[in-house]
């Protein structure tokens, strides 16, 4: 709760807690039909919220995908693929997804074609890294119809052997990236409704109870409407409090307002809720990522207006908005324009929020809170940080990002992961960031005056992502009439060696009451 008190026990009715205190004060609640789960001493935490999550469009392709988050090594990634080439007809795409980097492996190395093309000869393999570029075999390049020959697209690139002109395999950048890409065949609907139930699982599996989806990467109505019957039929294990982006062609602020539009048709449901718009919302404003684009990028006086009137329809709207801005620069020059058009219409009923800002002074931060804006920060740099070092240098890297500053100023902060493509999708792995600082390379990156408390890290994964998404009254604590989200860890969060935070899981995970994954003693009450 708000004084981070400890308790023995629950009562939950309707989806809701009605009790919380001593194992003494509850028996008051025990009727005939009451189901007791004696948790013999386990730690029990608010559910956790991701506030900035890819899970739609990861969830859209999950069963048809090899997951390297958790591997330990590359040998055991090259057996995945070698196992998928063994079952899958010749011909079919071996597809990994991007959340892991080399250095989370003992070979600290990539896989190279030559590795692929010996393993899956028959079958097109392509490994996605971060959202960095991607790594084709022979098959893969030939059943897109790459060659030697082939042209870069714009801001993208086909390498080659500097000295002999062989195609390595990769596609580096995302313009290169998305030849491929866009020629793996997708999940129909029937097979993405599975799908998404199976990645939602996996992050209940982590403690995960509710996320701040970003509609990106062509998640279409469609796609929302499969996921609102699956919130009226049971089949949703999660919050999905939904954003949605333009796409990458039309004018962007009329997309929108179609968005806006075909919501209304979806009705409103308490696992699946309009959250409002989010990512680049006008082309020219977004900068990218670090690994991408170090220098930061300069917003054109034309992006610029078209940003300042999808403001003002925000402002009258009452629409909340959560902007992708990687850098402090970029954010200092969105400031410039929300604080001008706040000037004239006060956004007084929505959400402002900062995603990423890795770099984030105090200045910009006093600026945002101004607004009565928040921030929610992902554990990219867990993954990045020593590639970080070499483009920001060590003084900059040091402070990214600057998390003392942020809670010392009293700005609402929420955590998170921007999985699946940009990070690992854990959010133990990003609570034990949170607190140490250090990379999945175990070097000590953050200084170390900018770490959290782990009270105050699994604040941000509640209470603060709560905030974000207006739900800071329905959930995000384990308190007397909100709904009751909550997690029973492998091991006790508080006391655990502080490397094993990265390693708990879930063994019982609820929502609203319900009870949507159990594992060991509590497997059996998953099925009931």
């Amino acid at each position: 709760d708000g004084a981070f008190s400890i308790k023995e026990a629950v009562a939950i009715r309707d989806g809701r807690f009605v009790a919380v205190g001593s194992e003494r004060e509850m028996r008051d609640h025990i009727g005939a039909k009451t189901r007791v789960i004696d948790l013999v001493g386990r730690t029990v935490i608010p559910g956790l919220i991701d506030s900035h999550i890819h899970a739609t469009v990861a969830g859209l392709s999950w069963d048809a995908a090899l997951h390297w988050e958790h591997n330990r090594t590359l040998a055991d990634g090259l057996r995945q693929i070698a196992a998928a080439a063994q079952s899958k007809a010749p011909g079919s795409w071996i597809v990994v997804g991007g959340g892991w980097v080399p250095t989370q492996f003992a070979e600290m190395r990539f896989p190279t074609r030559a590795e692929l093309d010996a393993i899956a000869p028959q079958h097109p393999v392509y490994i996605q890294y971060l959202r960095q570029g991607a790594l084709l075999n022979a098959a893969a390049l030939a059943a897109i119809g790459i060659t030697r020959q082939t042209a870069d697209p714009a801001g993208g690139r086909i390498e080659k052997n500097p000295e002999t002109g062989v195609l390595t395999g990769w596609l580096q950048g995302a313009a290169a990236r998305e030849l491929a890409d866009n020629k793996i065949p997708r999940l129909t609907l029937a097979e993405a409704r599975q799908s998404l139930r199976n990645c939602f699982r996996e992050l209940n599996r982590l403690g995960i109870t509710s996320v701040g989806d970003m509609h990106t990467g062509g998640v279409t109505f469609a796609h929302r409407r499969l996921l609102a019957d699956m919130a009226r039929t049971g089949d949703l294990s999660l919050r999905v409090n939904y954003y949605i982006a333009p796409n990458e062609s039309g004018d962007e602020l009329e997309q929108l307002k179609l968005g806006a539009a075909e919501i209304k048709q979806l009705g409103h449901h308490e696992l699946f809720r309009f959250a409002g718009f989010a990512e680049t919302l006008v082309r020219g404003i977004g900068d990218g990522d670090v690994l991408a684009n170090p220098q930061g990028v300069q917003i054109a006086a034309q992006a610029k207006d078209k940003f300042r009137a999808m403001l003002g329809y925000f402002a009258e709207a009452g629409h909340s908005f959560h902007l992708h801005t990687t850098q402090d620069n970029t954010a200092r020059q969105l400031l410039d324009v929300i604080e001008q058009v706040h000037a004239a219409t006060p956004f007084a009923r929505q959400r402002i929020v900062f995603a990423h800002l890795e770099d984030a002074t105090a200045e910009t931060i006093a600026r945002i809170k101004n607004l009565g804006g928040g921030i929610a920060v992902q554990d990219r740099l867990a993954l990045t940080a020593e590639r970080n070092v070499e483009l920001w240098g060590e003084a900059k890297a040091r402070r990214a990002p600057p998390l003392r500053t942020m809670l010392d100023s009293g700005i609402q902060v929420g955590a998170g992961t921007d999985a699946f493509g940009s990070a690992n999708y854990s959010p133990m792995l990003s609570l034990w960031w949170l607190v140490a600082g250090k990379t999945v390379a175990g070097s000590a990156i953050r200084d170390p005056g900018q770490n959290v408390t782990r009270a105050e890290a699994l604040r941000m994964y509640t209470m603060g992502s709560a905030w974000l998404t207006s739900d800071a009254g329905r959930n995000g604590s384990i308190e007397v009439g909100k709904f009751a989200d909550l997690a029973v860890l492998t091991a006790d969060y508080l006391t655990v060696p502080e490397q094993q935070i990265r390693s708990l899981a879930s063994v019982l995970t609820m929502v609203g009451g319900r009870i949507v994954y159990g594992a060991g003693p509590y497997a059996a009450l998953a099925k009931q």
